[in-house]
């Protein structure tokens, strides 16, 4: 199974010696293949043309969570699985915790905990999966480049809210490639050698930071935990983040939403 997407991945496709090697897309199909058409999974492979799921009944939504659908579809429809029961088992499958978890839904705007995304790559699959993000981001980069990152999603930032150590350098590089969109740092006395700190000041700085985030968000909107970072500057670990940030969404009211605007 090769991810036709990739152009390494691709080469290798036209490299194979296996008896035969399947590849699949997000895009339309060539025979042989997996991809979508018109929003439905199909498989051009193993079949004529088998419709196997909807897009909108991947968790996680987005690029990468459809690819990776693809890619078990392919590897079930090589064992003969039928396509009505991948059909049900991408329906039941959920995401586990802060893995682009769906927290809450709060006067429109969905609350989404991506806290497992520590770094820029996987930010960027968390962010290009929602047309309008309200950003939470920041922590340790540990030296990974944040430039490429900003520059790609910026038209689908509506704002940023900034925390930890090197939210500095995530402030750079918004102002350099999103002019434009509002950013907030929350660091200045209040996280400063977090790592020392407690439990409850951490948990404070995030829940001003979501409380920030969604009085920039609106109708439609999606507030996002995608920090791009390594959590240990603030918090015990990544999930400590994600359970923090999700239980500064249920302290949400609707009159939370849209306030700073």
């Amino acid at each position: 199974m090769v991810g036709l997407d990739d152009p390494v991945a691709a080469s290798l496709a036209r490299r194979s010696k296996a008896r035969r090697t399947v590849g699949f897309r997000i895009g339309v199909p060539a025979d042989g293949e997996l991809g979508v058409v018109d929003g439905k999974l199909l498989d051009r492979a193993f079949t004529k043309a088998a419709i196997l799921a909807e897009v909108g009944d991947i968790s996680p939504p987005g690029p990468a969570g459809v690819a990776d659908a693809l890619a078990a579809s392919a590897l079930t429809r090589a064992i003969d699985v039928a396509p009505q029961f991948i059909r049900e088992g991408l329906i039941e499958h959920k995401v586990g915790p802060h893995r682009s978890a769906f927290v809450r839904e709060v006067g429109g705007v969905d609350f989404i905990d991506d806290s497992k995304a520590t770094n820029p790559h996987a930010a960027r699959t968390a962010i290009l999966a929602h047309p309008q993000v309200v950003w939470v981001a920041g922590g340790q980069l540990k030296g990974a480049q944040i430039e490429d990152l900003v520059e790609e999603v910026a038209d689908r930032l509506v704002a940023v809210v900034l925390i930890g150590a090197d939210a500095p350098v995530f402030a750079v590089a918004l102002a350099r490639h999103a002019p434009e969109v509002p950013v907030i740092e929350l660091i200045a006395g209040d996280d400063a050698g977090m790592g020392d700190a407690s439990r409850d000041k951490a948990d404070a700085v995030m829940a001003r930071a979501v409380q920030a985030a969604a009085g920039f968000a609106t109708r439609g909107d999606t507030v996002l935990l995608a920090p791009a970072a390594a959590s240990l500057d603030m918090f015990a670990d990544y999930t400590h983040r994600g359970r923090s940030f999700a239980a500064a969404v249920h302290a949400l009211e609707d009159g939370d939403v849209g306030r700073q605007l």
